[in-house]
């Protein structure tokens, strides 16, 4: 029984820092300010009220991946200008 509460344990420690940056970092645009996040639509509009948020481009693995996405194909990185029209 000790055996399995240790797997369990060792398991929980080894897959849940892997859940946690599970969530892929999208390109969005906030209030016409470009922001790389990992975080869902319904997460980026939870605590923005009456923000005007839109996905701009893809989502990628890697945070710095999707600022460089955004420079080379909005003009600006995390922060440059934007629009969601």
């Amino acid at each position: 029984m000790t055996s399995r509460i240790a797997a369990a344990a060792f398991a929980f420690a080894v897959l849940l820092p892997t859940a946690a940056f599970a969530q892929r970092a999208t390109v969005y645009c906030v209030n016409n300010k470009i922001r790389v996040e990992r975080a869902t639509m319904p997460q980026m509009q939870s605590g923005r009220g009456h923000s005007e948020i839109c996905v701009v481009g893809p989502s990628f693995d890697f945070q710095p991946d999707g600022v460089r996405w955004a420079q080379q194909h909005l003009g600006g990185g995390d922060g440059g200008n934007c629009s969601c029209r």
